[in-house]
Formats: C-alpha cells, sequence, structure tokens
C-alpha cells in the first residue's frame, strides 16, 4: 500500500512524501523490488542523483535481470553526468525488455553533465561528511519553497540550483550571508554542523537563500542589494511590514540611509549600520507591497533581467522614480500606521 501511495504522491508532484512512505516499506522489508525502483524514481525527482543510484544498485544487485531497475539506474547515472555508466545501463535494460522510450534515452544521453542535469530543480553536493536524511529534509524545505515563489514571482530558474551542504560549517549569528561579498554564484550554501535535523532558523536561512538564487537567475545580478534582500526577507515568510516601525523611528531621527547607499554588497557598510539596512530593505519592499502588490516587485524583477538600471526600472515598474519612490516611502514611514506597528 505504501508503494501503490508513493506513486500517487509522486504523480502529484510531491517526492518527499512519497521517500518517506517508501523508507518506511523498505524497513518492513528490504528487498522490494517496487519500492527500490520507485524510491528511485523520488530521489531523481528530487535532485538526488547520488541516493538515487545506491536505490538503483540496490535494485539491480537483488534481480540484474529486471529491465526497469538497470533503467533507474541508467537514470541515475546521467543525472550524475556519468554518460558512459548511464549508457551502460541503457544498453543492458534494452537486452532484457526492448522499449522505445529506453531506447530514446540511449540515444539522447547527455554528453556533459550540464545535459544530464535536465528536468531537476535541484543538485545536491556534501563537503564535509553526509547525512542523507537531513539532506532530504533540507530538499523538502528546498523543494516546496521553490514551487511557492514560482508562483509567486511569475518564473522559475532555468537551471538546477546547486545547493551545498556543509557539514562542518555553522549557522553564522550575524546576518550578512557569502552572496553579499559577492559570492553568490547561484549555489546555495547550507552551514549544517552540529544540527541532525531541521531548526526554524534553518528553514528560514534555506527560503531566504533560495529566493537569492531566485533573484539572481531572473536578473543576471542587475538587482540592487537592498531590493535582493528586501524581497528575500519578505519570501522568507513572516510580516513584511515587521520592521516598519524600527525605521520609522529612524526616519524621524533623521537616520535613514537612502536607498541609492544601499545598492552596493553591504560588506561595504559599517558594521553598525548593517542591522539599519536589513530593515530598511524589507520596508522598502514592503512599500512596493503596499503600493503595487506583488504584480509590482513581479515587474520590477522583469525591468531588471531586461538590463534596465534601477533608476530607469522603477518608474517602469511602478510608475515612480527613485525619489518618488523614496518620498513616497519616507512620507509613509511619517505616518500613525507605520509607527504603530
Amino acid at each position: 500500500p505504501d508503494v501503490l501511495k508513493a506513486r500517487d504522491l509522486l504523480a502529484a508532484k510531491d517526492p518527499v512524501e512519497a521517500t518517506r512512505l517508501l523508507r518506511v516499506a523498505l524497513g518492513r522489508d528490504p528487498e522490494s523490488l517496487p519500492a527500490l525502483q520507485t524510491l528511485t524514481e523520488a530521489l531523481l525527482a528530487l535532485g538526488d542523483a547520488r541516493a538515487a543510484r545506491d536505490a538503483a544498485a540496490r535494485a539491480v544487485r537483488i534481480d540484474d535481470r529486471d529491465a526497469r531497475s538497470r533503467a533507474l539506474l541508467g537514470d541515475a547515472y546521467a543525472a550524475m553526468g556519468d554518460r558512459a555508466g548511464a549508457e551502460e545501463q541503457y544498453r543492458r535494460s534494452l537486452l532484457l525488455r526492448p522499449d522505445p522510450e529506453i531506447q530514446r534515452r540511449l540515444e539522447d544521453v547527455a554528453p556533459a553533465p550540464a545535459r544530464a542535469s535536465q528536468g531537476a530543480q535541484f543538485r545536491i553536493r556534501y563537503d564535509g561528511g553526509v547525512n542523507e536524511p537531513l539532506g532530504m529534509a533540507v530538499l523538502g524545505v528546498l523543494s516546496k519553497a521553490y514551487e511557492e515563489y514560482g508562483q509567486r514571482l511569475g518564473f522559475r530558474p532555468e537551471d538546477p540550483v546547486v545547493v551545498l551542504l556543509q557539514m562542518e560549517t555553522g549557522i553564522p549569528e550575524g546576518r550578512v550571508p557569502e552572496w553579499a561579498a559577492g559570492l553568490n554564484d547561484g549555489t546555495i550554501r547550507v552551514p549544517l554542523r552540529g544540527l541532525d535535523r531541521l531548526t526554524p532558523r534553518l528553514t528560514t536561512v534555506l527560503r531566504h537563500e533560495l529566493a537569492h538564487s531566485f533573484i539572481a537567475a531572473r536578473t543576471g545580478g542587475n538587482c540592487p542589494t537592498w531590493l535582493q534582500e528586501g524581497i528575500s526577507q519578505w519570501l522568507e515568510g513572516g510580516d513584511s511590514n515587521r520592521e516598519d516601525a524600527a525605521v520609522a523611528a529612524l526616519a524621524r531621527e533623521g537616520k535613514l540611509m537612502p536607498l541609492l547607499t544601499l545598492e552596493a554588497p553591504f560588506q561595504t557598510l559599517a558594521p553598525a549600520d548593517l542591522a539599519t539596512a536589513y530593515a530598511e530593505s524589507l520596508s522598502a519592499v514592503a512599500h512596493i507591497l503596499r503600493r503595487s502588490g506583488p504584480d509590482g516587485i513581479v515587474r520590477l524583477l522583469a525591468a531588471l533581467s531586461d538590463r534596465l538600471p534601477s533608476e530607469e526600472a522603477l518608474p517602469t515598474a511602478l510608475a515612480l522614480s527613485y525619489p518618488e519612490f523614496q518620498k513616497s516611502w519616507e512620507d509613509y514611514l511619517r505616518t500613525p500606521a507605520a509607527r504603530g506597528r
């Protein structure tokens, strides 16, 4: 029953729950070919090619004349970029049972790892050890956030997102992640030292960093840091207006930093200004949402993706110049509504 339910979940694009059910089934019957084969499919859907290869290899060891197990092992090798391994398994599968689909896969085996990555959202890499259960939990959070962000922002990255699980690096206490130093190359680096399960803090970090990957994919790096950071804080969860009261107090005291000064990476700021920079970023994005709704964010990212400078992208997307938007935001911060939050 668990295998049948898992197949239904896979059809409904819920590989995380499918994987959980399949591991339960394998706990009862470690040599269940249907469970191992379906687990391979679920792991491939999650982008965990290495674990998929291991599951398919187990199935082949149980019955090396099962054509489906051979084909799935070929799929796993292809996802890992191992052309020779994929080709061998596809040929063995076809010898056992001719199948036009497997023949097509054999003909289309990727000559380079980039081709093999098509069709999956994430590529998992480990650094400093392997913790598959925690890795699967991380993938679960990222997969759900990926679908959510795709719907909210109206696009999805064309290429799979590489996720590096750093088993010997701890989550920093500070707010400035690696991307703020100009190191955002599309890879999500997840510090996991000392963790054996998901925590609320880790979930927030994962959602935040995936948001940066979406923004980088959409704009090609042509995005002011305040907008990147504000959107990422909005998408990570919580009340988008949560910083307004603190920022309103800064506005009254004349300590507000103009958004133009927050376009560069935050590492250029004095340490004492970092908290203010993050708070202002979220507050400014909250003001876009108040004025224009999520569509305003979508239009602004689209304008930036057309390589417009921010001074041109804002009026194109929001019908306000940069100074006009700054003034509109500051005017709101002086209202009782902002002070009362």
